[in-house]
């Protein structure tokens, strides 16, 4: 990865991704924002290696969107152009869609995120303090979390 950017993107329509790059933040399109795929459109001739844009409908985006045939708000998500020095400062570039599948996300990436529901499995042990209370204060109700094999007796509560 650089910059954000897959060496190699396995994508299909209904994936889950996160958007890895600020395209447009006042919008809420920014670094982190999930969404799904609706759509992939590649150019004519050739093979599809590169889609020329993706349409993804994002959880929280206000800005201007495009709909489907299906009546789904969508936004086309195009490649972008990374730019970096690599060692002995050389430059080095890539060329991809700014995005990541996201089935499933660490506590980490989650951090700023609100979310609906979350399935949350934290293994036997906190291995970092305050990661539990991170991961929980991402949904805005109890209800909305299932904890997968969390054993509330490590935790002495």
């Amino acid at each position: 990865m650089a910059k954000g950017l897959e060496a190699e993107l396995l994508i299909a329509k209904g994936s889950r991704i996160m958007l890895m790059a600020n395209l447009w933040t006042e919008a809420g399109l920014v670094n982190r924002a999930l969404g799904t795929i609706v759509d992939i459109v590649f150019e004519e001739n050739g093979p599809p290696s590169l889609p020329t844009a993706v349409f993804v409908n994002f959880n929280t985006y206000e800005g201007v969107t495009v709909t489907n045939t299906k009546g789904i708000k969508v936004v086309p998500i195009g490649p972008i152009k990374q730019i970096w020095e690599g060692k002995n400062s050389e430059k080095c570039s890539r060329f991809q869609v700014p995005i990541w599948l996201a089935w499933a996300i660490t506590v980490h990436k989650s951090q700023g995120l609100t979310l609906s529901k979350a399935k949350i499995d934290i293994g036997s042990k906190e291995f970092a303090a305050g990661l539990l209370f991170v991961t929980m204060s991402r949904v805005l109700a109890l209800k909305d979390i299932y904890f997968k094999s969390l054993l509330l007796t490590d935790y002495n509560v």
